[in-house]
């Protein structure tokens, strides 16, 4: 599947890299807050509140439509009240998104989230990594708001297909987070 993914993404980069040398490359940061929760099999959770943060690129070939790989810092998990219990993931996500701004202001974004696994505690903070697969694989979804001097704002949802549970019973762990953020394009395309 590895192999599949970078074979395409190679051949995008082929394709679009002489119309991305016409319409411009971008980097900027941002960070935000997530509001994330799990879907855990026979199981009642409440969304935790967490952070992410990191880089993102925009690869422009046309006005209006751009590759956007970021790089990100992303605490996740859920609360599990019916054991007093905490779940927090943190993981360094990439989703590579795909970009459409019809106009100077809004644009919307689609594609697939790439996450590893960096660290599982509990409540109490003791290590649950061996319980969790070390890699996440989503859908991400949003939209930005695009502000003087490359500054911009929006909101995004992840919606995770991978079961993360590594336990060896049935149990089926998915994660989900929506994500607020704000963001600076510091030089190129916006």
């Amino acid at each position: 599947m590895k192999k599949i993914i970078l074979s395409i993404a190679i051949l995008i980069c082929f394709f679009i890299a002489p119309e991305i040398q016409a319409q411009g490359i971008g980097v900027g940061i941002k960070a935000g807050a997530n509001f994330s929760n799990q879907s855990i099999t026979d199981i009642s959770t409440e969304s935790k509140t967490g952070f992410h943060g990191g880089a993102y690129v925009v690869l422009a070939f046309s006005e209006k439509w751009a590759i956007q790989p970021e790089f990100l810092f992303s605490s996740q998990g859920s609360e599990i009240p019916d054991f007093d219990e905490v779940m927090q993931l943190d993981y360094f996500s990439i989703p590579v998104l795909l970009r459409w701004k019809p106009n100077n202001f809004l644009s919307f974004h689609a594609g697939p989230q790439f996450s590893s696994l960096l660290s599982a505690v509990d409540k109490s903070g003791d290590s649950i990594k061996d319980n969790i697969k070390n890699s996440d694989f989503g859908l991400a979804v949003g939209a930005t708001v695009h502000l003087p001097l490359g500054f911009n704002g929006g909101v995004r949802y992840v919606w995770g297909f991978t079961n993360v549970s590594d336990l060896q019973d049935d149990t089926e762990v998915k994660n989900s987070v929506v994500q607020v953020y704000v963001g600076w394009t510091i030089f190129g395309a916006k």
